[in-house]
């Protein structure tokens, strides 16, 4: 690539111009074809229209995969036992508290 480069700054300007010319709009009309493309998608036939954006929804295919690990796992373990975290006696002391002292630093 680096050979490449160096040939065509050996070349003139005028016809580094034009090459530079020719490649903008080959890669603009690549650009142009992909956005033409897409206003059919945008405003086009509405059952497509929905078809695609449920296709490009964003992480389906990781939330599906997911979604179905959890209910593998879980077909396999069973439901486990909830445990209570409720303490059964709500009479306990309340907690101690620390005051804090707020400490400046000086640099003498």
């Amino acid at each position: 690539m680096r050979a490449y480069i160096k040939k065509i700054q050996s070349k003139k300007e005028e016809t580094r111009k034009q090459i530079f010319l020719a490649t903008m709009v080959v890669s603009m009309s690549f650009v142009g074809l992909v956005w033409f493309y897409s206003l059919g998608v945008r405003f086009g036939d509405p059952v497509a229209k929905e078809k695609t954006e449920q296709d490009i929804k964003p992480f389906k295919l990781f939330s599906d995969s997911i979604s179905n690990t959890y209910k593998n796992i879980s077909a396999s373990v069973g439901k486990a036992p909830v445990v209570d975290t409720v303490k059964e006696n709500t009479n306990t002391a309340p907690e101690k508290q620390i005051d804090l002292i707020p400490v400046e630093y000086s640099n003498q």
